[in-house]
């Protein structure tokens, strides 16, 4: 909806799919994830320990540092 113009910000988009704004938000984030740990969600290989919460809220941008928390 943002790529679109379809919509003009978070708050918009959860207020159209009637959302809380926070959960909007933690979407966004996970559309930073490295390829390899989008593969690994898809693939349900992720390690128990992380959970799909944990890489929406806080995660770091670069992906080395993503990888990191996976490793942990």
């Amino acid at each position: 909806m943002l790529e679109s113009g379809e919509a003009t910000s978070l708050k918009e988009i959860a207020a159209r799919e009637e959302i809380d704004n926070s959960y909007v938000s933690r979407m966004v984030n996970l559309t930073t994830l490295a390829p390899d740990i989008v593969a690994a969600i898809l693939d349900d290989t992720l390690p128990n320990h992380v959970t799909l919460f944990d890489l929406a809220s806080g995660t770091p941008l670069l992906w080395d540092e993503q990888r990191a928390i996976i490793d942990r």
